[in-house]
């Protein structure tokens, strides 16, 4: 059981060993008001849990396991501990790389990148996870390396409009998905899509309000996006100081100041940029290196005096004491094999 003022993430990491040192599992971590940080043992779940999600409406927690033949499970949350809640269930497609839970919690949307899909699986107790709906997508961009081919990177639910916006990497565009005639169907009209900028390899974004920001992997620029309108506004170099490694823009997250934090795994930093959705404009504002390598995934405790960073090359969470939602200092690093996904339980 954990406090009040304690914020709790349950921690994604790869097993495989590709990237950091290979994982037993997923673990639990605790955030104190004071940064104070308490992590859990592994709990093995399965090969390469490296995306998870919890249900704001169930507390379920979702799992895709990265793999050439994706996977996704579902668990229910017993303190430290984690009992199934439903059977696995394939995706159908290679590389499953995001997860969300749509507003009910009955349905999980998984990401698969390799395979250039949605899957929309169903969460129950005791029955399969299965996809029950595939929405494959099909398009190209510029940077022949990599945009030979869709790559979803991220679904989130946009709950005003009814729909799911899933960034797909490969085709610079922002899939749009009407979620109306679920279950029954998920259907998709490709030219209702939101496109984004040629070469800016979309890979995750964030809504607020009528607007969305999304982190460009590729090119290290940041979009704002019209949701009501469907089109992107402008776009926004996130640290022009740092040359490009080829590793590119990670996560994103918006605190309730208005700060935009991402990562950045060219500089291996956490960089905060001023939001105006008034004038639609983002500025940097810092930029704080993690002291690890390869920041996959970020998030901000509850009371967001606090970012965690996960730094899957290294092996290291980083703890950054936030003021006013700019990051300003390292506070603390904690050694963890391979993490991939800070999962914030409501």
């Amino acid at each position: 059981m954990t406090r009040a003022d304690t914020t709790r993430f349950w921690v994604g990491a790869s097993t495989l060993g590709a990237l950091g040192s290979p994982a037993r599992g997923i673990r639990p971590l605790d955030i104190g008001a004071d940064g104070t940080a308490t992590l859990g043992a592994a709990v093995e779940v399965g090969p390469n849990p490296m995306y998870l999600a919890v249900s704001a409406a169930t507390g379920v927690l979702g799992i895709v396991h990265e793999l050439a033949d994706g996977l996704v499970s579902t668990w229910t949350i017993e303190g430290d501990d984690l009992r199934a809640f439903g059977e696995p269930g394939r995706t159908g497609a290679a590389d499953p790389c995001h997860v969300a839970f749509d507003e009910s919690g009955d349905w999980i949307f998984a990401a698969n990148y390799s395979g250039g899909r949605l899957t929309a699986h169903p969460s129950a107790p005791d029955a399969a996870a299965e996809a029950v709906h595939t929405v494959p997508f099909s398009g190209s961009g510029p940077n022949a390396e990599r945009q030979a081919s869709p790559h979803a990177h991220q679904a989130v639910v946009d709950s005003a409009r009814d729909r799911l916006l899933v960034a797909d990497l490969g085709s610079d565009r922002i899939r749009a998905i009407p979620l109306g005639d679920l279950p029954e169907a998920l259907p998709h009209d490709d030219t209702r899509d939101l496109v984004v900028h040629a070469g800016a390899g979309p890979r995750h974004l964030v809504i607020a309000g009528d607007l969305a920001i999304v982190a460009n992997e590729l090119d290290r620029t940041a979009s704002i996006l019209d949701l009501a309108g469907d089109r992107e506004l402008a776009w926004f170099d996130v640290d022009d100081r740092v040359a490009p490694r080829g590793l590119g823009l990670s996560a994103v997250r918006l605190t309730r100041a208005g700060t935009v934090l991402i990562g950045d795994r060219d500089a291996d930093a956490l960089v905060a940029l001023r939001f105006d959705p008034g004038a639609r404009t983002l500025e940097r504002v810092a930029s704080v290196p993690t002291g690890g390598r390869h920041p996959r995934d970020l998030h901000v405790t509850h009371d967001e005096r606090f970012a965690l960073v996960a730094d899957q090359g290294s092996d290291s969470i980083a703890v950054i004491a936030l003021d006013d939602g700019v990051p300003t200092e390292v506070v603390a690093t904690l050694e963890t094999a391979a993490p991939a996904c800070l999962a914030r339980v409501p």
